[in-house]
């Protein structure tokens, strides 16, 4: 059923993308088909434009809006006749037609190559959007100056301005395309990062997976993350290799040197390492450090502290962050490259992902750690159920049926015996029935608790010649757990009656005062071990009472009788 809920929801993720890229798709092939049919009514108005080849202008713009309708329409049935790395390609194409068909550098379709550069930009990113305006300008200049008109009407300023001012808008759009690009590629990273919270998988999974994640979105060489182990009280290494699988990454223990190498630099300090440049003309760029707690750029002592552990870790270029988690450093991030992947913006992009995943990673540990001790305590539980529900009655069992063997070995009538410890076998299959029950279904309600008691006290009074009362004082209305251990401690106690005395009678008190559930057990004695039993502590019940985190005291009461007093806060 789950499986069908996430294969549904992710379903409904790819058609919302979808729809929004058809949006996307539909705005585009609505501003083409705008201009095409712009165009066709500028020139219909204006006749002075074009100029010439007035007739085979007309076709060109026709069968230009044709395409444009065409492309418009597909749009709406989510189909792509091109795809978005070609179809600007095409747009270009027909600009410079329009463009030798009119005035060359003068023409009025000049302006439509912006819309192929911004095209470009906005939807494949910062170099696309470059390239489309460094071949606009070009293509532009040649075919203009080719078709230009010589003589008087040739317009030098046009034919050098022109070039220059698309080159110098469409760099401008490039970044700016680019750059909202680049916002969302990260929001989508952030979004991935987030969703990695799935306890199962474990620590080093998760971590692996972020690493992963981030190696593919730089295109990063390695991956190291530092990170302090609270369980095993050291320091943890993460390492991520192009090229590797996630199930691979595991915890490693590194040397003192060299954690103390990767976590030499300050908490508080950031720096990025931009390596060697290609080319002469960018030889005196800097590093760049950033102080965090200032909110600054540092200083150049610590810019050259990232090329100092360059050299000493034989890294190329590199980004290193420290890994917050409430306000304490826990270790630190690195990630290397082979060019110069990495921008000063890089610092605070990484910053916000650690701040993402760290109490991932904290909720993870956490809940581990909850579900070893949860193992634990339930095993420890098991342990003392089949201790007071399995091997005590067994016990009993053994006792019955040597004092039936002694009798019989006496020549004494055993028949009655036999038959009662048929009744008691027959009870004790019946009780042990129910505790696997109980295993498999969960324990008796809280609310039928007092009656289970008395079912419970009713059987052992029969089985094993014990006068056994249930006293209740006030309505106990208990939850399920509760009632399940107080039934366990109930049985313990009765069990440890028969097995520690002579008694012939018991009875058992609850009662609710304000917070607290106290239960009495109690039993006479006979005169000669009263003392000896007042100190008797029994074990299990005392385990079971303080997993509930209550207290049991045994005292011998004025009439001779020991009392086991359970107290547990509610």
């Amino acid at each position: 059923m789950a499986q069908r809920k996430t294969e549904s929801q992710r379903l409904i993720i790819d058609q919302e993308h979808a729809a929004l890229e058809s949006v996307d798709d539909r705005m585009i092939g609505l501003m083409r088909l705008t201009l095409a049919l712009s165009a066709l009514l500028i020139i219909y108005i204006d006749p002075s434009e074009p100029d010439r080849l007035v007739a085979v202008t007309y076709v060109a713009l026709i069968i230009y809006t044709i395409y444009s309708a065409t492309i418009y329409l597909s749009s709406f049935y989510r189909r792509a006749l091109l795809p978005n790395s070609i179809a600007p390609w095409i747009d270009v194409g027909c600009f410079l037609v329009f463009v030798a068909l009119s005035s060359g550098t003068n023409s009025i379709f000049f302006f439509f190559f912006f819309f192929a550069v911004m095209v470009a930009s906005f939807r494949m990113g910062f170099m696309p959007g470059i390239r489309m305006a460094v071949a606009s300008s070009v293509l532009f200049t040649i075919v203009g100056y080719a078709t230009a008109s010589r003589g008087a009407e040739f317009e030098l300023n046009r034919f050098l301005l022109r070039p220059v001012y698309l080159l110098v808008l469409g760099y401008m759009m490039a970044y700016w395309g680019g750059r909202e690009i680049k916002l969302k590629q990260r929001l989508g990273l952030l979004r991935e990062i987030i969703k990695l919270s799935n306890p199962r998988f474990g620590v080093s999974y998760t971590i692996a997976s972020m690493l992963q994640k981030l190696q593919s979105f730089y295109d990063a060489e390695t991956c190291l993350l530092i990170l302090s182990d609270p369980v095993y009280k050291d320091t943890r290494l993460f390492r991520f290799k192009r090229g590797q699988a996630t199930e691979a990454v595991r915890a490693e223990l590194i040397p003192e040197k060299l954690e103390q190498l990767l976590l030499s630099l300050p908490d508080d300090i950031a720096i990025i390492h931009k390596g060697k440049p290609r080319w002469r003309l960018f030889r005196n760029t800097e590093d760049y450090a950033f102080d965090l707690t200032k909110k600054k750029e540092c200083t150049e002592e610590w810019k050259a502290v990232g090329e100092s552990l360059a050299s000493k870790l034989e890294l190329g270029p590199f980004v290193s962050v420290s890994l917050f988690y409430r306000g304490k450093a826990v270790g630190r991030l690195y990630l290397t490259g082979r060019q110069r992947i990495f921008s000063d913006s890089d610092i605070g992009f990484l910053m916000q992902v650690v701040e993402q995943i760290m109490p991932v990673i904290h909720n993870i540990r956490l809940l581990g750690r909850l579900a070893s001790n949860a193992a634990d305590q339930e095993r420890q539980r098991l342990a003392r159920d089949l201790h007071d529900s399995v091997i005590q009655p067994y016990l009993g069992l053994q006792y019955k049926l040597a004092a039936i063997c002694n009798k019989s070995a006496e020549g004494e009538d055993t028949n009655e015996d036999i038959e009662r410890l048929f009744r008691v076998t027959v009870n004790e299959v019946n009780n042990l029935r129910g505790f696997v029950r109980d295993l498999k279904e969960g324990d008796e309600p809280g609310a039928n608790f007092m009656s289970a008691v008395r079912r419970f006290a009713a059987q052992f009074a029969e089985s094993y010649d014990l006068d056994v009362q249930v006293e209740s004082e006030g309505q106990v209305e208990i939850d399920d757990q509760l009632a399940a251990a107080l039934i366990r401690i109930v049985h313990e106690g009765l069990s440890n009656i028969r097995k520690h005395t002579d008694a012939s009678f018991s009875k058992i008190t609850v009662e609710r005062a304000d917070s607290t559930l106290q239960m009495r057990i109690e039993n006479n004695n006979s005169q000669e071990n009263g003392d000896a039993l007042s100190a008797f502590v029994p074990r299990s019940i005392t385990e079971r009472t303080e997993d509930l985190g209550g207290r049991v005291n045994v005292e011998q009461s004025f009439d001779g009788c020991t009392v086991v007093k359970v107290e547990i806060p509610l």
